[in-house]
């Protein structure tokens, strides 16, 4: 797949996608307002990385690192425990979705 077909997929699909040198950053606010982004490199396979990160996503993990030691959100993320988890799975939820667009245009 073409980087232009690529980044036409991904803002269709309200990403931002910005390239730095070599490296595409892919980002989009959750309904939470938390502003996720996760980088790619632009001269490998664009799809497999989406599906690698993807994979690679624990919102169980991510969640902690936006919970305090009260067991409440920090740094802007939302106070109840079961909502930072929420934004994460959201987020591992808007990653699949892109994978699964990308490979339906292929």
């Amino acid at each position: 797949m073409t980087f232009k077909k690529f980044k036409k997929i991904a803002e269709d699909m309200g990403w931002n996608v910005s390239v730095y040198e070599n490296d595409i950053t892919l980002q989009q606010y959750t309904s939470f307002g938390q502003d996720f982004f996760f980088t790619i490199q632009k001269d490998k396979e664009l799809i497999s990385q989406v599906y690698s990160y993807y994979e690679s996503y624990d919102p169980s993990e991510e969640a902690l690192i936006w919970t305090g030691s009260d067991g409440h959100g920090k740094n802007g993320a939302p106070y109840e425990l079961k909502d930072i988890i929420k934004d994460m799975e959201e987020c591992e939820q808007m990653v699949k979705e892109l994978y699964e667009k990308l490979l339906e245009k292929i």
